[in-house]
């Protein structure tokens, strides 16, 4: 078979959906060496992705994602290839292009949570990009002959949300990066966690997020719950700085607890898997996500998550970690203290260090249950029941 894939947000600059399509290619490599592999990329991230099978070949598609140039050229380059099936990992295809082709749908969140505080966009262009995203979305759906989704929640969602029959949806899982999997096993060196501290400006004792500061992130709840927290408590973000992290600082500053909030930036994977393991815990308040891989990690890492109550974390999560509901600060914070190593009292603190121990232990056992080789063994065996019906 001639294999395209989609590979145009590869790398960092990709965020999730960059992360997916690196360990996805990752390991088709290692399980796949009779299939030819095209593998679409721009010439920002060419140099990224470096094939390790001969089977698999790069080509330059000068297109960036959501543009209209991805919509007119992008189908001409997959044409000329003469694909048998295109893999696009985003819900972003291509309108025009009529071959046959199967889609990941990471989430429904745009659909979701819409409008003024969704965007930094003058209202009238945000609501003719979200009637872009709209249509864009329901053909993709609609035409793919088959839907990979992280999670049966976003599974669910699909089905009730365009009408689609079950079996047309595959649930592929992610999973932690194997550093975060070697970071659990081992304690940072005394030196080396001075470094990372540093680096960062972070102070200890912190509790730590990861992730972008969109508003369904619900990162304000979080703020509101600072004051109720030890005073020595910080929160340290970790994302790339943007509008939505300006206005999070705002916020913080409105509340009073601006000098609590470490807005440490963009973290590379080797310090990151630091600080989940000098942090007191990982808080995710998020109000709807399509998996949740950042708390993977931090359990991975050997970090206690604390998290929304919402379906797709319990679904994820499990037992391995302590829920609270998103919308009420006050209960955040009792349950992010339920676990914190230096309690005002010193038979809560030893309680809590027991807690966080069997926490953190559950929490290695539910990473086991996901893997980036078993996602892709059946994203293969996909693509081999669709390319040959």
């Amino acid at each position: 078979m001639r294999i395209g894939l989609d590979a145009r947000n590869y790398g960092p600059e990709g965020t999730g959906i960059g992360r997916y399509i690196e360990k996805l290619l990752e390991n088709l490599q290692k399980l796949d060496n009779q299939n030819e592999y095209f593998v679409f990329l721009r010439k920002d991230n060419f140099h990224l992705f470096n094939p390790t099978a001969v089977n698999f070949k790069k080509v330059i598609a000068e297109a960036w994602w959501y543009s209209l140039k991805e919509q007119l050229l992008l189908p001409a380059v997959l044409m000329r290839l003469k694909l048998d099936l295109v893999h696009f990992p985003h819900f972003n295809i291509p309108l025009l292009y009529p071959g046959k082709f199967v889609v990941t749908i990471h989430d429904v969140i745009k659909s979701e949570f819409k409008g003024a505080s969704a965007t930094t966009r003058s209202l009238p262009i945000y609501y003719l990009k979200h009637f872009g995203y709209e249509v864009t979305i329901r053909q993709a759906v609609r035409r793919a002959k088959k839907i990979f989704t992280p999670s049966n929640f976003v599974k669910k969602k699909l089905v009730n949300s365009f009408g689609l029959p079950g079996e047309k949806i595959v649930v592929t899982p992610e999973a932690a990066d194997e550093l975060f999997v070697q970071a659990g096993k081992q304690e940072v060196p005394e030196g080396r966690a001075r470094q990372v501290l540093a680096t960062y400006g972070i102070k200890k004792s912190f509790i730590l997020y990861v992730g972008n500061a969109f508003p369904y992130k619900n990162l304000e709840n979080l703020l509101l719950a600072l004051p109720s927290l030890n005073k020595k408590i910080y929160l340290v973000y970790v994302g790339d700085r943007n509008v939505f992290v300006e206005r999070l600082i705002e916020k913080a500053k409105k509340i009073g607890v601006d000098n609590r909030l470490i807005a440490a930036g963009f973290v590379p994977n080797e310090d990151l898997a630091i600080l989940y393991k000098l942090a007191e815990c990982f808080v995710f308040p998020s109000l709807s996500e399509g998996f949740g891989l950042p708390g993977i990690e931090a359990m991975a890492a050997g970090c206690p998550v604390v998290c929304s109550n919402i379906p797709v974390f319990k679904e994820v999560y499990g037992d391995a970690a302590v829920y609270f509901d998103p919308k009420k600060p006050k209960e955040i914070a009792e349950k992010i203290e339920l676990i914190i190593k230096n309690a005002p009292s010193s038979a809560k603190a030893s309680a809590g260090r027991e807690f966080r121990i069997q926490l953190i232990k559950k929490g290695f056992e539910q990473v086991k249950k996901y893997s980036w080789k078993k996602l892709a063994e059946q994203t293969l065996q996909v693509y081999k029941s669709v390319a040959s019906d």
